[in-house]
């Protein structure tokens, strides 16, 4: 911390490293570093940053082996193991979004609740749309109740596809949509729609009098897909995005019907529907949804400087090096999401809301490098950076998955037999990190001699970097008490040492806390390790006015 500049006006500083000291197994950057890498955060404010971008998805898939939170479940009951709850606690979730994903444009909501009038016996299972089934004993009461014992805001999704694709007339398939919401939200004796169950007395029938408080409800999911579908009903593209438009109004307005106040969030691709969205309805819709995952699957091509390369010939170093320079990288080394998505939405008047997002490639290869959970989330710390760069973009995100029993995506991870306690992986660890050490305010940050190490390998959506990478990505926020400096070490080997300096604030206290995300290349807990591969850990760090370095 170098104190010949003017000083910041809090009581701690807090610095916020990503893969720093301790992350045993890396390997050199590439480059030696020889002059001091310093960043100057400045008090200038250069954008905004909302807190709801670290929320999570509660996916309830049904393929592939994984069932979500339905394997969280203590056998034959409804409720969570108490080592998954416990840990639901320790995330302190801002939003919650539940149950699709894919399957939820498959799913008939009233699978996922009791005593359904014309049903006889419990639950049914539900079967998603690669014809699995998935069992139902974690539904809409048990998710709602757990939202307001962790203080989340519940984000619901509803099925388009039956009224997009004419599964069910359309009117009555909007007010079936309508009718989880009135199900979840409506007071007992409250006026309900023409020919509209009486959901809200079914809800109190099932043990829940009062109503659930429900924020976000969106429609569909990924709904761009069914896009070759409407296509196939013979529809042209005029005539399928007027379809569109009036599937979209006809469930926002049923919805609205029933519960005036839920914020509705609308697919925000193909991106030529946004305008669209505006003239037709306008405030009616709050947000456009994105997804983000990548690399996906490696294994179909590595390549080299645009040639193809065996992917059995890469050091740990280089799969690690690409693994980690996430999402995409800016003219400065540093991750950033080039999605037209927040330029479209800008242009449009709506916030876009990031409901579905991870790291998310291809494992089982059998090395410590393809397989580290450790690198996945440095990658996934990439993914927040380029977000928060976007944050006055961006209302809201859910990071993919909360709670599964297989897939490397899930924050945590269980076991259906109970023969291990619940923990987490470093995905979901790095986003807990930075929703729990960050501030609202986005501040300017300087930098100079930032090393960069060559990327020049694409593996599945990772792309060659021809200007290099940063081997520190950083930047800033601020909040009342606090200011953040977010660096992401994306060295292999070197605990990187920067100078900290401040410039155009007014006083600073005496010590700064210095929080790390740390862990270990191989997944193996070797030698009676634990399974979980990073921690989290603060240390005190005095501010030296001598100018010594603060990391």
């Amino acid at each position: 911390m170098n104190g010949n500049l003017p000083l910041v006006p809090v009581a701690i500083m807090a610095v916020v490293l990503i893969g720093g000291v301790g992350c045993s197994g890396r390997a050199g950057a590439g480059e030696e570093v020889t002059r001091e890498i310093r960043f100057t955060i400045v008090d200038r404010p250069i954008g905004h940053l909302d807190s709801r971008l670290f929320g999570q998805f509660m996916e309830r898939p049904s393929w592939a082996r994984e069932t979500g939170v339905e394997a969280a479940l203590v056998p034959g009951t409804r409720r969570l193991q108490e080592s998954v709850r416990k840990l639901l606690v320790d995330v302190k979730i801002r939003v919650l979004r539940f149950p699709g994903g894919t399957d939820v444009d498959f799913t008939d909501w009233r699978d996922m609740v009791d005593n359904v009038p014309g049903r006889e016996g419990g639950r049914p299972p539900t079967i998603g749309h690669t014809g699995d089934r998935v069992t139902n004993g974690f539904g809409y009461d048990e998710f709602l109740q757990l939202c307001e014992e962790l203080g989340a805001e519940a984000l619901l999704v509803v099925n388009f596809r039956d009224g997009l694709l004419r599964e069910k007339p359309l009117e009555k398939a909007a007010q079936h949509a309508a009718g989880l919401v009135a199900y979840c939200t409506a007071p007992v004796g409250a006026p309900r729609p023409e020919q509209m169950e009486d959901w809200a007395a079914l809800r109190a029938r099932n043990g829940r009098a009062q109503p659930h408080r429900v924020r976000y409800v969106q429609i569909g999911n990924e709904t761009w897909q069914f896009w070759d579908d409407l296509a196939k009903m013979g529809l042209s593209e005029e005539e399928a995005t007027d379809w569109y438009l009036q599937c979209l109004e006809t469930y926002v307005e049923a919805i609205r019907a029933v519960a005036p106040s839920v914020e509705t969030i609308a697919d925000a691709h193909p991106l030529r529907l946004l305008p669209l969205y505006r003239e037709r309805l306008g405030n009616r819709v709050q947000y456009v949804a994105h997804h983000l995952y990548l690399p996906w699957d490696w294994s179909r091509g590595v390549t080299r400087n645009g040639e193809p390369y065996p992917l059995a010939e890469m050091t740990a170093e280089e799969i690690w090096n690409a693994q980690v320079g996430v999402p995409d990288i800016d003219g400065a080394g540093n991750s950033i999401d080039d999605s037209d998505v927040y330029e479209a939405a800008r242009r449009a008047g709506y916030q876009v809301a990031i409901t579905e997002w991870n790291w998310n490639g291809y494992r089982g290869r059998g090395t410590a490098a393809l397989d580290s959970s450790f690198a996945r989330g440095i990658g996934a710390a990439g993914f927040l950076q380029a977000f928060m760069r976007e944050g006055e973009a961006v209302g809201l995100g859910c990071q993919s998955m909360l709670v599964g029993t297989s897939w490397g995506i899930t924050s945590i991870r269980v076991d259906a037999q109970r023969k291990q306690p619940a923990y987490f992986l470093p995905t979901g660890q790095v986003t807990m990190f930075y929703d729990h050490h960050h501030g609202p305010d986005l501040l300017e940050v300087q930098e100079a001699n930032v090393p960069r190490y060559g990327q020049p390998f694409g593996m599945g959506d990772i792309r060659p970097k021809d200007g290099g990478v940063a081997t520190v990505d950083t930047l800033a926020t601020a909040d009342q008490g606090k200011v953040y400096l977010h660096a992401i070490n994306r060295s292999f080997t070197e605990d990187l040492k920067v100078t900290v300096a401040l410039s155009g604030f007014a006083g600073v206290g005496e010590e700064a806390v210095q929080w790390r995300f740390e862990g270990r290349l191989e997944d193996r807990p070797r030698g009676g390790r634990s399974p979980e591969v990073a921690r989290i850990e603060g240390t005190p760090v005095a501010i030296n006015p001598a100018g010594n370095p603060l990391i």
